[in-house]
């Protein structure tokens, strides 16, 4: 997707609507930006207010799609994930309502104005769900070997973490950062992993056709955590950039803490649709001779290719053991004992490079006499932008500040950059052709954590690349 070149392009910049349901702001919003005639429209991520009870996410997720179709009528429209775009259905239902996402990649979408030869906008998107940025100290992984029973295995130790971890299997690619090889290029696969948890609030789980390390949130993950925040405290399949379109995806089995128990996680790839199915069981004894679960996916986002990785969640201590990968005609693909003092070969913790680096490898290259722009939902990547030479960022995250006060400002924007940088624009030293890279924070159209603004309303923004 791509709009016609223009020596002007003309562009709307939306950012954390945090939508919950079709209100008459949300309508005047879409009005306006129809009224402005853009040629492109780009969102910042946080499109969602997201919850954890079921029936009203699924609500808000009708609401948001909607959004965006009503958005796609007026314009292409360009999206990055933010904080809250990490459920499959909304990023699936999203997509399908026109809108495309950039997941740490770029496009050209823009190209050079009529009866030039030169000229365009490539557009970097990075997500937030996958990647660090550059300039700032990125969390420790909790993954490591761990002592166990006189010796070590693979696992992760972790606090009251409610970020998602991973440890994937991503030997160093050969072609670069964007390789999508060796195996990442596994297709239709059965995997068999043990694992142990210390203590009911631990997660846990396996994951298969994982885009992980490209930088991409697309996976299909056999998982277990806390059961909170609408979470099953059994086995559950999950899918990631996509949506299962059926299946009954929870094995029913809820592990015991200090029992190990064993994984099993087979996929299909077949014209139209990739099939998954799951069973979990104590690993001292035998197998159940029927799936426990099963899903489907004959959507167009289906995730048919993947390399497999380890995840975990919440608080304490988890554990694996004796993993094996096998092809579908029984080819062993991977045997990791996942024991021993050092980490196991070939594992890698977090995306290949920077969110940045990610999208500058799986981009098409500056056009000539062109701009390179970045699109995110935290305004820290400004920092490595700028250091790269690229034109400018757009972003969002800070809210503003949502509350702030008279000769004081933004009392919080929870941007690394600090309290100072809370909305508008700013310019950073580097080397580009002008000497400098452009910074536009956005303050962001909704609310979070409390429905409440004050001198600070709910803005967007229309502008102008010459």
């Amino acid at each position: 997707m791509a709009v016609e070149g223009a020596a002007r392009l003309r562009f709307v910049h939306l950012s954390d609507l945090h939508i919950a349901a079709e209100t008459s702001l949300l309508r005047r919003l879409l009005r306006d930006v129809a009224a402005a005639r853009p040629k492109l429209i780009v969102v910042s991520g946080d499109l969602i207010d997201e919850v954890p009870e079921p029936e009203a996410m699924a609500r808000h997720v009708r609401a948001t799609a909607g959004a965006m179709a009503a958005l796609r009528r007026t314009a292409p429209v360009f999206a990055v994930q933010g904080h809250s775009e990490y459920h499959g259905a909304l990023v699936a239902a999203v997509a399908d309502a026109g809108v495309v996402w950039l997941g740490n990649e770029g496009r050209l979408v823009a190209g050079p104005p009529p009866k030039k030869e030169s000229g365009g906008l490539v557009l970097l998107g990075v997500s937030q769900q996958v990647g660090e940025d550059w300039g700032f100290r990125a969390p420790r992984s909790p993954f490591a070997p761990l002592p166990y029973g006189g010796g070590r295995l693979y696992g992760a130790k972790t606090g009251d973490d409610t970020r998602n971890d991973y440890s994937h299997y991503d030997p160093a690619p050969a072609g670069g950062l964007a390789d999508a090889g060796g195996p990442l290029a596994w297709s239709g696969y059965d995997a068999v992993c043990d694992v142990w948890i210390e203590r009911r609030e631990t997660g846990a789980g396996l994951v298969v056709h994982s885009r992980y390390p490209l930088g991409e949130d697309r996976m299909i993950r056999l998982r277990r955590a806390e059961p909170v925040r609408g979470m099953p405290g059994s086995f559950a399949l999950v899918s990631h950039g996509t949506a299962f379109t059926a299946g009954r995806v929870d094995t029913g089995v809820e592990p015991e803490p200090g029992r190990w128990y064993r994984m099993r996680v087979k996929t299909a790839v077949a014209p139209g649709a990739v099939r998954v199915w799951a069973k979990v069981w104590p690993a001292d004894e035998r197998e159940p001779r029927a799936w426990q679960a099963w899903a489907e996916d004959r959507s167009r986002h289906r995730v048919a290719a993947g390399t497999v990785g380890l995840w975990s969640w919440g608080g304490g201590t988890v554990l694996y053991r004796n993993l094996r990968v096998t092809a579908a005609g029984g080819r062993p693909l991977l045997a990791a004992p996942l024991a021993g003092p050092r980490p196991p070969p070939g594992w890698r913790t977090g995306a290949r490079g920077t969110r940045l680096a990610m999208a500058l490898a799986r981009a098409p290259r500056r056009p000539a006499g062109g701009a390179v722009g970045v699109l995110s939902h935290s305004p820290d990547v400004a920092l490595e932008a700028a250091r790269r030479g690229l034109d400018f960022v757009l972003a969002g995250h800070t809210h503003g500040g949502q509350v702030r006060l008279p000769f004081h400002g933004a009392i919080i924007t929870r941007a690394r950059l600090g309290a100072y940088y809370d909305s508008g624009r700013f310019a950073f030293e580097g080397p580009s052709r002008r000497g400098w890279t452009w910074l536009y924070i956005n303050p962001g159209f909704g609310t979070s954590i409390l429905p409440i603004r004050f001198w600070c309303p709910p803005r967007w923004a229309v502008a102008t690349i010459r």
